[in-house]
């Protein structure tokens, strides 16, 4: 991966807005020299898309302040050479040097070894990444990367495995009769078939009249009775004494594949906060703090893209739900296949399914609602990322070990600390007054300033306090945002290349001044 300054300066910001490091990057001040870090390149080195370390940045109290390294060339030859050495097998890594705010930083990216090649070990252990640490590989995670290593060659299709012992009688009979006739509707080869053979021919039953693994998820009574880790485990998680984690609502459920996705969507629903925001026609509603579209779709994926596998759902591996005070996260079994990261966040049609006949039954599966369990488009997770943009949310984050799936929906910053990127379909009833133009009134909507071609969490903020039209410095804008001027110079960066914003003068001399294009058109 070849990084920009403004890739750069953008995961600055992303990491400002978290507060810490994540899954793939990894921030050191090293201004004391070379940091000993041989477990975090091995864990990049086993994670799917590989890892970035960012040299010359000081994390302390998740401001993530440009430091510069003094020394370029040995940090860069310490860390090469401790990739070299210290790893086995050795990853290759690509240093990369930017001069930002005056001083230098290093950037080193871990490209990922290859799924034949892993794991990579340090002393003999294997690590993997999770929040912003590493850890010792487990041994079921083990066994699932050499599973893998199987599957690049050969495929092994747990979902249908069939289910001893058990007939269509544990199956759910609505629930049945609402498939076939689906597969009646939507199938013109099996719309003839018999009742029986339309089971069969999905794999929903074995030729013996057995349920498969899969047809027992989606349609069983209780698929749980068999397998323990087809429950799905929900909590709120509070802080309590001493930082530490808490749980209460703690709920297990259980059931079919629609079942669960009801329920769970129920508690979701009685768990997260509302607020209050204006409809284009000056109404104000009341919605939940998060877009449960994007919930629904994000949970719709972890019941039927999970893994199966003997090291997950034998070893009663469990899709757990939390809800923090920062993020609602949905964390399943298994990691991806088929489809990498980058492709699943792309505009391009991505879709693979890691259980391919439970992905073909779960698309003809509706909840109680009459609501798809899953859309089978491969457009979900775009809807996912739409939803959060809307709702003025951060961008969902997405995180792949190859042994585990990870997505977080961040909930509302508060207030005076939220992004601005927003769709002009709603706005916020309660308006801080750092978001405030200033002669304007408290909660007027501000939809009317046109937001940039690629928006960043602050901008509109900063294109709030342009509205008036008139030509303002960096310091005027600091007081009228409450922002940093690096922030808010990062958030102009845009809107200037996009022709939205003028400046006049030049970078960082005390007399420039900027001013909002279309607001100086509007009054000409």
């Amino acid at each position: 991966m070849n990084w920009s300054s403004d890739d750069l300066t953008a995961t600055l910001e992303a990491l400002r807005a978290r507060r810490g490091d994540t899954t793939s990057v990894e921030v050191k001040r090293a201004t004391g020299g070379v940091s000993s870090m041989p477990e975090t390149l091995c864990a990049f080195a086993n994670m799917p898309a590989g890892g970035t370390v960012v040299c010359g940045v000081d994390e302390a109290h998740g401001e993530f302040r440009v430091v510069g390294v003094p020394d370029v060339a040995t940090l860069e030859a310490g860390l090469v050479a401790q990739a070299r050495e210290a790893v086995t097998p050795s990853p290759t890594v690509l240093p990369q040097v930017f001069r930002l705010e005056g001083k230098d930083v290093l950037v080193v990216h871990v490209v990922p070894l290859r799924l034949t090649d892993r794991p990579a070990t340090v002393r003999g252990q294997a690590y993997l990444r999770q929040s912003d640490g590493d850890y010792v590989m487990h041994a079921h995670e083990l066994r699932m990367l050499e599973v893998a290593k199987l599957h690049s060659d050969e495929r092994v299709d747990y979902d249908v495995k069939p289910v001893t012992g058990m007939s269509e009688e544990d199956l759910v009979p609505d629930l049945v009769a609402d498939y076939v006739a689906a597969v009646r509707e939507r199938d013109r080869r099996l719309r003839d078939r018999t009742h029986h053979e339309i089971l069969r021919q999905t794999n929903v039953l074995t030729a013996i009249g057995e349920p498969t693994l899969a047809g027992l998820y989606a349609l069983g009574d209780y698929p749980q009775g068999r397998y323990p880790g087809l429950t799905v485990t929900a909590a709120v998680q509070v802080r309590g004494g001493e930082g530490q984690a808490r749980s209460r609502n703690l709920t297990d459920f259980t059931g079919p594949v629609p079942v669960l996705l009801d329920e769970v969507m129920a508690w979701v629903r009685q768990n997260v906060g509302t607020e209050h925001v204006y409809r284009p026609d000056g109404q104000l509603e009341r919605r939940p703090e998060l877009p449960l579209a994007a919930v629904r779709e994000l949970l719709g994926n972890a019941l039927v893209h999970r893994d199966l596998g003997p090291d997950t759902l034998g070893a009663g591996k469990a899709i757990q739900v939390r809800l923090t005070d920062r993020a609602l996260f949905i964390q399943s079994p298994g990691g991806l296949r088929g489809v990498s990261l980058t492709q699943l966040e792309s505009d391009e049609h991505a879709q693979a399914a890691v259980n391919q006949r439970l992905y073909q039954i779960a698309k003809k599966l509706t909840t109680p609602d009459g609501a798809s369990v899953i859309e089978g488009e491969g457009g979900g997770i775009h809807e996912v990322f739409r939803s959060a943009r809307h709702w003025g949310l951060d961008r969902p984050q997405l995180i792949d070990t190859g042994v585990q799936f990870k997505a977080l929906l961040w909930r509302p910053r508060p207030e005076g600390a939220r992004p601005s990127r927003r769709e002009p379909a709603v706005e916020v009833a309660t308006t801080s007054p750092a978001e405030v133009t200033p002669g304007a009134k408290a909660g007027t909507p501000s939809s009317a300033v046109p937001p940039s071609s690629a928006p960043t969490r602050h901008e509109g903020r900063v294109l709030g306090a342009l509205a008036a039209g008139e030509a303002v410095g960096i310091r005027d804008l600091e007081e009228a945002t409450m922002l940093t001027a690096r922030q808010i110079r990062y958030a102009l960066r845009q809107p200037l290349l996009d022709g939205l914003v003028e400046m006049t003068g030049g970078q960082g001399h005390k007399d420039t001044r900027y001013r909002l294009v279309s607001a100086r058109g509007a009054g000409d």
